[in-house]
């Protein structure tokens, strides 16, 4: 864990609670169940219940923790914080009145304790954030519009070496290379942010419609994947059961041939979407390599790689100055857009049995075949 990242971080988390007023919200609610406890002859108090109840859920239906993203929600989880904030502190109380309707009591119980502990984090917290001014220490924040991708790379794919890990950072430049090429038109290469030793974890600046295109890419790769899902459990589970290569040859063949058809597609929409150049020569060449980066991308998802997009909400434009800058400024909003409806389908699979995907990561290999 990088510990500028981790004070970002912090500084997020201590800005939402105190945005989105959970602390207030949550003392409320003990309080209003603590009345009808004290007074159940008093209707009012129940109606406070309920009131302070979709208060609370409300705030934590909007909190900005529930769009963060996933390695900075894995860091959330390494420190305990995840069940006390957001939706999952939403969750744990909506459970909490479900097991005791005619128990408000131990519904009562529980719920200072959950309040508890979520006054010992906030504390935490906000000593995390004054113990790192103190000490000088830096948070890796986003500039207004600055975009940043990651990729967590599962330190088995490299065999936990460093010649194996320096090849796939290769490998991975020629990757978000192709994206660069088909939202720019070049390939001026990645400024590298942060690398992460703890999990391999690297992030890299890139301009907002690179990106977008990573996102939109990411997206539909996911979803695609998602569908194989509980096919890859199940193949798994015949394997365990000593199911003979050649059985599964069928499962395994249909699961690759499903990603081909979806990735041709992906193919057709990230050109559609994104390419502006004039080049239709270039753009054909593009579109074949594109097909191969995809599949590259399909097989490492398969193989436990997370890769994420993260983007710091632009400032706004006045469009009446410079035509040409509002332009621009509506165009980094649109990315803007684009990457934050994907977060919430980049998060961390869970993946179970075995990869199952074969895709051929090359076009010679492919020739070879249809020879």
């Amino acid at each position: 864990m990088n510990v500028e990242r981790l004070h970002s971080i912090a500084l997020a988390l201590q800005d939402d609670l105190r945005i989105a007023n959970i602390t207030s919200h949550m003392q409320q609610l003990v309080s209003a169940l603590q009345n009808q406890i004290y007074q159940p002859g008093q209707p009012e108090y129940q109606h406070q219940v309920g009131q302070s109840r979709l208060a609370l859920q409300n705030a934590l239906n909007i909190s900005k923790v529930n769009k963060f993203s996933p390695t900075w929600l894995q860091v959330l989880e390494e420190i305990g914080a995840s069940p006390l904030i957001g939706l999952k502190l939403g969750e744990r109380v909506g459970e909490i009145f479900l097991r005791n309707q005619i128990t408000p009591s131990v519904a009562l119980e529980e719920l200072q304790a959950i309040f508890t502990e979520f006054q010992a984090l906030s504390t935490s917290i906000d000593q995390m954030v004054v113990a790192f001014q103190q000490l000088k220490i830096g948070s890796e924040a986003l500039t207004a519009g600055g975009c940043e991708v990651g990729i967590l790379v599962p330190r088995m794919f490299v065999y936990n070496r460093l010649d194996k890990f320096t090849k796939e950072l290769s490998e991975l430049n020629l990757i978000f290379g192709d994206f660069a090429e088909v939202a720019t038109g070049e390939r001026p290469g990645f400024e590298i942010r942060t690398i992460s030793s703890s999990d391999l974890s690297i992030f890299f600046d890139t301009a907002s419609m690179v990106g977008a295109c990573i996102a939109f890419a990411m997206e539909r790769i996911i979803a695609l994947y998602k569908q194989l899902l509980e096919i890859r459990k199940l193949h798994g589970e015949l394997v365990k059961q000593g199911l003979a290569k050649e059985s599964l040859e069928g499962i395994e063949n249909h699961v690759n041939s499903h990603m081909e058809q979806g990735i041709e597609k992906i193919v057709s929409e990230l050109l559609t979407e994104f390419h502006n150049g004039a080049d239709h020569r270039r753009k054909s060449e593009l579109s074949i390599s594109l097909k191969y980066t995809l599949k590259k991308l399909a097989n490492r998802v398969d193989r436990g790689f997370n890769i994420e997009v993260r983007m710091n909400e632009p400032e706004p434009t006045e469009s009446e100055a410079n035509e040409q800058e509002g332009q621009s400024g509506k165009d980094t909003k649109k990315h803007y857009a684009r990457i934050v409806d994907a977060a919430e389908t980049l998060q961390f699979l869970k993946l179970e049995g075995e990869p199952i995907l074969r895709l051929t990561e090359d076009k010679n290999e492919d020739e070879k075949k249809a020879l």
